[in-house]
């Protein structure tokens, strides 16, 4: 039975799950072949418990000819059922309550998404947006995580474009730490964290990688790893599933153009896409927005036993180097 253990040193949540073991996935295979994916249509019969699916009139349930399709996650650890939290002084351990999904995002399983119609994508994104808005309206949901794994280095276990929703009763570290540092800010300040720093990159223009009427993509001044990259409204939001239909091209198309002078630029890394929101409105303190990570580096023993993350790129050299690699494709301020 999996079980999630709270960290009696810090604000981390530990899921264990013994019985899942270890697993193998599409890159285990040598020879495959462009419809080798098990999320491919073909497949429904092996992964049956579908969720929603976007599909041209007649298409009938858990068969193919869709064009975006949700499933429950086939390897999830976490369970459809009350949450429960035991404490006590120091060790503290709550039930493994949650939601798991896999959106499948093409029915091509080498479609990258920048490599997707623009149409199609903002399809996607709607889909994002009404899984997180049906998660959140759940009872005792209060963190929702959406992510997109590409490549093996990346922790993906599949090829084919999908992206994975995890929704629990208990929030992770980062947003944690992220939402006590805004709120700390708005007490002082009276003002978002998240608003400031975009209209301060506006202005300097330093760390200001592009930007469009609804959207600006930045190098954040204190970036983790080579390259990251966060995507943010330039109107304050808390919460992505409140996103207007309107504003996903904006959203559809720059991460199109990041992601093409990521790959252009970088020879095609691996990365992690994740969208940090909240399941409930927080008008005044929190902002949602969307972290790019792509995995040039590993961590080391110094990062591991410091707690500092060592990068070899400061932000200000990648906002130059991305925004030359727009410019190859046409993009600019």
């Amino acid at each position: 039975m999996s079980q999630l253990r709270k960290d009696p040193f810090g604000p981390t949540w530990v899921v264990f799950s013994p019985e899942i073991g270890l697993e193998t996935s599409d890159f285990d295979s040598v020879n495959r072949t462009s419809d080798s994916s098990i999320l491919a249509p073909g497949n429904e019969i092996f992964l049956d418990k579908e969720i929603y699916a976007l599909r041209p009139n007649g298409s009938k349930k858990n068969q193919p000819n869709w064009k975006i399709r949700v499933i429950e996650n086939p390897d999830g650890i976490l369970e459809a059922r009350e949450l429960k939290v035991h404490e006590n002084l120091m060790f503290n351990y709550a039930t493994n309550s949650g939601y798991q999904e896999i959106i499948i995002e093409h029915p091509e399983p080498k479609m990258a998404i920048e490599d997707m119609p623009l149409e199609h994508l903002v399809e996607v994104l709607k889909v994002y947006r009404d899984r997180i808005d049906k998660l959140s309206n759940k009872s005792g949901i209060r963190h929702i995580q959406l992510t997109r794994n590409v490549g093996k280095e990346a922790g993906s276990r599949y090829e084919h474009p999908h992206a994975q929703v995890l929704a629990v009763g208990v929030r992770n570290r980062w947003l944690s730490e992220e939402m006590t540092a805004a709120k700390a800010y708005y007490e002082k300040n009276h003002s978002c964290l998240f608003c400031d720093v975009i209209e301060t990159e506006l202005l300097s223009k330093e760390r200001l990688i592009s930007a469009n009427e609804n959207f600006v993509a930045i190098s954040p001044y204190a970036a983790k790893t080579p390259f990251e990259t966060w995507i943010l409204p330039r109107r304050h939001d808390s919460n992505f599933s409140s996103i207007k239909s309107t504003s996903l091209k904006d959203l559809a198309c720059l991460l199109k153009d990041i992601i093409r002078a990521i790959n252009n630029s970088l020879n095609h890394p691996p990365y992690n896409l994740m969208l940090h929101t909240l399941p409930i409105k927080d008008e005044n303190r929190y902002h949602w927005h969307i972290e790019l990570l792509p995995r040039l580096t590993k961590k080391s023993g110094f990062d591991w036993s410091s707690g500092f993350y060592v990068n070899p790129t400061p932000p200000e050299d990648a906002t130059r180097f991305l925004k030359e690699a727009l410019a190859l494709q046409g993009v600019g301020l």
